[in-house]
């Protein structure tokens, strides 16, 4: 069968998709897809066909005006740019796909009604348990992880009408362009015939208290053959196994700063890093030398088994990545799920307390680069978790679970 994948977000919300449509394939099923803009080349070369849905994230998020951090932005910027555009470009590959499936990832706001229109199921997918209601976690812009379970819930309760009222009038102007009905909750709608939460059983736990149609699978991991550049292999051969230092799509002020404070850190406590700039090219002035180097980004499967620890933003498919590889991390949270991902990893002893991007200095950071490489208890607790974690993958289940809810449409 015909089926369109659309994620909509950032690397950590595409690269499980190309997990799911190698799957797919190798099923026999026909995939395409409607993902951002500055994803398209990168997933046609793994032979997909893929159209664009008129968003370039990286350069939004890389924009001088766009302010992550604020909720005020944030909603402007998705009822005003991502809302419209989705409906429009999600339609559009609909139309040219006839699927018989939608799956939606991310940050997508449209699939699910795109498939209503086509009458075809629609399914979403998340990547953070956070990011479904449920008395195990807040909503993700709350940053405090340690709330009672009857406070968790009373957010989500409190919260849902004001985030339906900010959606509804945008959403419903996209179902009306489709000739379908408006709808009260969006927030609802977009969860779809089915939402599946793919995060790793110990990493992230599927949450207690979700209606039926939310289901769970392990992490979705895409197997990315690419090698290592060979300078870097040359650097990683060359010495002790360096820290990673890393922010991956996050561009604000504060992180800019990070790669100078690890730099210093690094050189107070004696160990070597590698800095990856990332989309905020936090590697710009860093110096090169026996102990430091600098690079653009690197396969994460390649890299992270060959160094001591990392340092990252929390996204969940970067904690999962270096949790696989059985190293320990500590997280620099900015936004959203990522404060899910630092409490986690502080949960499970795999690094030390989280630090926030907004308190990052040289002096909060030495202690914690100290522990990831010192800590035994950190090295063994990551090492056990690691070797369960990479055993494991959510992909076989979640392509069950969609062949068998089509079978359910068409009897």
């Amino acid at each position: 069968m015909r089926i369109l994948l659309a994620p909509h977000g950032t690397r950590g919300d595409v690269q499980p998709m190309l997990a799911l449509a190698v799957a797919l394939t190798s099923r026999g099923h026909e995939v395409s897809f409607v993902a951002p803009t500055n994803s398209v080349e990168w997933i046609a070369s793994f032979g997909f066909e893929c159209r664009p849905d008129g968003i370039d994230v990286e350069q939004t998020i890389r924009a001088p005006e766009t302010q992550l951090q604020s909720l005020r932005w944030q909603v402007r910027y998705v009822i005003g740019v991502v809302i419209p555009r989705l409906f429009q470009s999600v339609a559009a590959a609909a139309d040219a796909v006839n699927p018989a499936l939608i799956v939606g990832a991310g940050a997508q706001m449209a699939a699910t009604s795109v498939a209503e229109q086509c009458g075809v199921p629609g399914a979403s997918v998340v990547f953070a348990p956070c990011a479904v209601p449920s008395s195990d976690a807040p909503p993700p812009m709350i940053h405090r992880q340690t709330l009672p379970a009857w406070l968790n819930r009373g957010l989500w309760r409190w919260g849902a009408p004001f985030a339906d009222a900010a959606l509804r009038p945008a959403m419903n102007a996209g179902r009306d362009r489709l000739g379908l009905p408006p709808h009260k909750r969006p927030t609802l709608l977009m969860g779809g015939n089915l939402m599946i939460v793919a995060s790793d059983r110990e990493l992230g736990p599927f949450p207690r208290d979700v209606p039926p149609r939310v289901v769970g699978t392990d992490a979705w991991i895409f197997d990315d053959q690419h090698a290592i550049d060979p300078g870097l292999d040359d650097f990683l051969r060359a010495g002790s196994p360096p820290i990673y230092v890393g922010l991956g799509s996050m561009v604000a002020e504060p992180g800019l700063t990070l790669a100078s404070h690890a730099v210093a850190a690094a050189r107070s406590i004696g160990c070597r890093l590698v800095v990856a700039g990332g989309w905020a090219r936090i590697d710009r002035g860093v110096e090169p030398s026996d102990t430091v180097m600098a690079i653009q980004e690197a396969p994460h499967a390649a890299l992270f088994p060959r160094v001591a620890a990392a340092v990252h933003h929390g996204g969940a498919g970067t904690t999962a990545a270096v949790a696989r590889a059985g190293r320990p991390q500590l997280i620099v949270p900015h936004i959203l799920d990522q404060y899910y991902w630092a409490h986690r990893v502080q949960t499970l002893g795999l690094g030390p307390r989280a630090l926030p991007v907004e308190n990052l200095t040289t002096e909060q950071l030495i202690p914690r680069l100290r522990s990831l490489v010192e800590s035994s208890a950190f090295r063994e607790n990551a090492r056990t978790l690691g070797t369960r974690v990479a055993a494991r993958d959510g992909i076989p289940d979640a392509v069950t679970i969609l062949e068998k809810m089509v079978a359910a449409h068409r009897k």
